[in-house]
């Protein structure tokens, strides 16, 4: 079995309103499938959004290998 990775996930934008007040910035952890560094909540549909890049990037696949890297990173 392959080790887990933690991920840091960051806002990178927001498009209309946010119900839970998140904005550009804003991050949390995901580590072995549990969140943490979440100050307010997290959004149930953030999940749901990065769910396929998350479950890859926790098995250790790096976003330069996806083509995932941006300028914010």
């Amino acid at each position: 079995m392959s080790p887990l990775y933690s991920v840091r996930v960051c806002v990178k934008e927001v498009k209309g309103d946010c119900a839970m007040g998140y904005k550009p910035g804003d991050c949390f952890t995901v580590e072995r499938f549990y969140v943490s560094d979440v100050e307010n909540g997290i959004c149930i549909y953030a999940p749901g959004q990065m769910l396929t890049l998350l479950s890859t990037f926790l098995k250790g696949v790096s976003a330069k290998i996806l083509g995932r890297v941006s300028k914010m990173m």
